[in-house]
């Protein structure tokens, strides 16, 4: 039996979309906006990354299309925003942060992982082992204009399109759900005994 890539791919967005729904559901209330460990972004800031990595990947860079975040209900949302958050100071990522609210952004999360699964059942091998674009998309789009952004997009231009999926919205994302669940127990005080 031959691999179907594009299955392949939505099945690493259904486990990272269900992962991101246990990691959220472990983390106190308090702790989005707790910095655990000095020097790393706030809890809420990366949460907020995670789906804006998927939906920028696959929308504006795969398929120069228009990102989900740009729609309603999210274009209204107060911590909407159409990048990535890639290049932000600490500054920057924790304003962000302070208007991240936690279930919004699942909910979110559930659109773009929806989304992408409707768009997976469309593409072909062909399109997905093709070159990607995402460099040259970047240029065109006023919000991607950081040099952090096209800093980051240098190491993935010329891999194919799964390679690029795999990579960006599931290993990069998994990491980064990792990194909350670590950053948000680093943060917790001792309980008394």
């Amino acid at each position: 039996m031959a691999v179907q890539a594009n299955r392949l791919i939505a099945t690493q967005l259904n486990t990272l979309n269900f992962h991101l729904h246990e990691v959220a559901g472990a983390i106190e209330s308090d702790a989005w906006l707790r910095r655990g460990v000095p020097g790393t972004n706030l809890p809420a800031f990366t949460l907020w990354h995670i789906p804006r990595v998927i939906d920028s990947t696959v929308n504006m860079g795969i398929r120069a299309s228009r990102e989900l975040i740009e729609s309603e209900p999210w274009a209204s949302k107060r911590w909407a925003r159409p990048e990535a958050g890639v290049g932000y100071s600490t500054a920057e990522a924790d304003r962000l942060a302070a208007e991240v609210v936690p279930e919004e952004v699942i909910e979110y999360a559930d659109a773009v992982r929806s989304h992408v699964s409707q768009w997976l059942k469309t593409v072909t091998d062909e399109e997905l082992e093709a070159a990607n674009a995402l460099s040259e998309h970047a240029h065109g789009a006023r919000a991607y204009q950081r040099p952090a952004v096209q800093e980051a997009l240098v190491s993935l231009k010329g891999l194919p399109v799964w390679l690029v999926l795999s990579i960006t919205c599931f290993a990069h994302c998994w990491g980064h759900l990792e990194e909350i669940h670590l950053i948000a127990a680093a943060g917790r005080t001792p309980s008394a005994k």
